[in-house]
């Protein structure tokens, strides 16, 4: 029987509802800084992707196929969410949040992203993303030593940050003590295959993309540069941050996260 997706909830249930979805690899306590800035003014649950938490016991339970096919990691996520919510989504987990807001529409509310891409890797009209084989070295890499990919991946997260040690410091303490691989691998694969290009250009419902100018795992030209962007789309690029403007500059996020939904709500 598969393990229900761990969720963890702040604010009141009687406000508005949004929905919070983390990135690869990370636990949702990266997002929970966040999260309860905005629990001030909205009922926020947020939940972890399959086989990734600081819960130990947790882990164990799901080593056995974290299930990352994105239909089924839809269903679980959706399972779990507040009904009639906004989703906030987090690099891979933005690209999730979109993939779900276009085909299930009567489930989002509304869709923020933060640092996601419609596609991480280049495709073919699609030269914003990372090259294919450098993907695969490091998908490599995470196979042979989650480890030392993780370090690796935490490097990436932070290049170009205005104070690159101390949001080392801070991501490197939330990572997991006991890291699960076949989570980390069947996350990769997903990544590696998502598209949601399509899915961004049909969305019927309002959607805020917020990047980071100096992020180099998903530059800010990935959505500002599109010529058939989504009508109802709107793009914010943080001056001075990297992969992580909701931690780098969070006053910022909220205030256009607030923005926005008080304006489409």
């Amino acid at each position: 029987m598969r393990i229900r997706i761990e969720t963890e909830v702040l604010g009141d249930p009687n406000c508005p509802a949004i929905f919070m979805v983390p990135g690869w690899g990370m636990p949702k306590e990266v997002m929970k800084p966040l999260a309860r800035r905005l629990s001030q003014r909205f009922y926020v649950v947020m939940a972890n992707l399959p086989g990734i938490s600081l819960d130990e016991a947790r882990i164990e339970q799901t080593r056995i196929e974290p299930n990352y096919d994105i239909d089924a990691l839809s269903e679980q996520l959706i399972a779990v969410a507040p009904k009639d919510c906004w989703w906030i989504g987090w690099s891979l987990g933005g690209m999730v949040s979109t993939y779900v807001a276009a085909r299930r529409s009567s489930c989002v509310k509304g869709l923020i992203t933060l640092s996601a891409s419609p596609s991480f890797l280049q495709r073919e009209n699609w030269p914003e993303g990372m090259a294919p084989m450098l993907f695969d070295e490091f998908s490599q890499l995470v196979d042979e030593s989650p480890e030392q990919g993780m370090k690796r991946f935490l490097m990436l997260q932070v290049r170009g940050a205005k104070q690159e040690r101390p949001l080392m410091k801070q991501l490197q303490a939330l990572l997991p003590k006991q890291l699960n691989k076949t989570a980390l691998v069947g996350g990769l694969r997903l990544l590696r295959a998502l598209d949601v290009r399509r899915e961004s250009a049909l969305l019927d419902l309002p959607n805020l993309h917020i990047l980071g100018q100096n992020d180099t795992l998903v530059a800010p030209t990935t959505l500002t540069t599109q010529t058939d962007a989504n009508p109802l789309q709107e793009v914010i690029v943080v001056p001075d941050c990297a992969h992580q403007s909701f931690l780098e500059a969070e006053d910022v996020c909220v205030q256009h996260i607030e923005t926005f939904i008080d304006a489409n709500s």
